[in-house]
């Protein structure tokens, strides 16, 4: 007499069969062409438009304001799928093959994995419509500060010299990057570009963006101008500024910059981090790096421009 199958036989059977193999598989390719479709999808202010420009600019590599795509960043995220894919199919093979040879159970469970990544991408739609935290007005007399930032005399990219001193009179944003940075220093650029290109040209004239390097010892101005180039950032309004370690270590310290560096990998963790000068030269504003702290820096700057000189 033939037992019944429980449902622990039936996963038993599932995870030893070819479904298993079959319904990752499909799952892996699904999701690797919602990746390639999130390339293409138009920007939006809400549900997975919304997401789509997130997903770009934190796993892709994407930079808003001149619409380049970092392609070592979308091979660093479609990767790890498939050496996924490529172990599934050398444990698996002998059940994947047989089960290859069935075109219901291929249809059935790649129909199972297309649903679960449709399921996911209405989710994230339907969440993205409910009111954003970015709307939420920026507070400029509860964050206002005051207090002087580090004396600063540094080289910008092209050789000149940059003097926080004799930049009183214009609005600052100080912040701090490195050439070499994989993860988040794009991102820190991408912010203060998206920023300033929300500002009239004449709001732009009164501004000056200067970023020090973390890693004074290998970005002299001929690396920092082929960071630049790769950004489009020009001088005089964007300063990606380095100089002697010891001198540049001690200004990030009073910046407040925390950091360490990975002995193995010679990556810097580090903070993300903006300090607005106002036209006197105090520093006004401290914000961070996110999509609501990238409207509150527009906000910041405008109030900052508008203060009298």
């Amino acid at each position: 007499m033939n037992r019944a199958l429980g449902p622990l036989d039936g996963l038993r059977r599932f995870f030893a069969g070819g479904g298993f193999p079959l319904f990752v598989l499909s799952l892996l390719l699904f999701y690797e062409l919602l990746v390639f479709a999130m390339l293409w999808l138009p920007d939006g202010d809400a549900g997975l438009l919304a997401f789509a420009e997130e997903f770009r600019v934190w796993c892709l590599g994407y930079d808003p304001a001149t619409g380049r795509t970092d392609w070592g960043y979308v091979a660093a995220t479609i990767a790890p799928q498939l050496v996924v894919g490529a172990a599934v199919v050398v444990v698996w093979w002998e059940p994947l093959r047989e089960a290859l040879g069935r075109p219901h159970a291929l249809l059935r469970h790649a129909a199972a994995a297309l649903a679960v990544v449709v399921a996911a991408a209405t989710g994230i739609a339907l969440l993205g419509r409910a009111p954003a935290a970015r709307d939420l007005a920026f507070p400029a007399e509860a964050l206002r500060t005051a207090y002087a930032p580090p004396e600063l005399r540094l080289t910008n990219q092209d050789g000149a010299p940059v003097d926080l001193a004799s930049l009183r009179g214009k609005v600052v944003a100080l912040t701090a990057v490195y050439a070499s940075c994989p993860h988040t220093c794009p991102l820190i650029l991408a912010q203060s570009k998206n920023a300033v290109a929300r500002l009239t040209p004449e709001e732009q004239a009164e501004l000056r963006v200067v970023a020090v390097t973390m890693d004074p010892a290998n970005d002299t101005p001929e690396v920092l101008q082929r960071l630049a180039g790769m950004h489009d950032l020009e001088a005089p309004l964007y300063n990606l500024v380095t100089g002697e370690p010891a001198i540049v270590e001690g200004i990030l310290d009073r910046m407040g910059i925390s950091r360490r560096r990975d002995p193995e990998t010679g990556v810097i963790d580090h903070a993300n981090l903006f300090l607005l000068l106002d036209r006197k030269g105090t520093v006004a504003y401290r914000l961070g790096l996110s999509e609501r702290q990238e409207r509150w820096l527009t906000s910041a700057l405008q109030v900052l421009i508008r203060e009298p000189s």
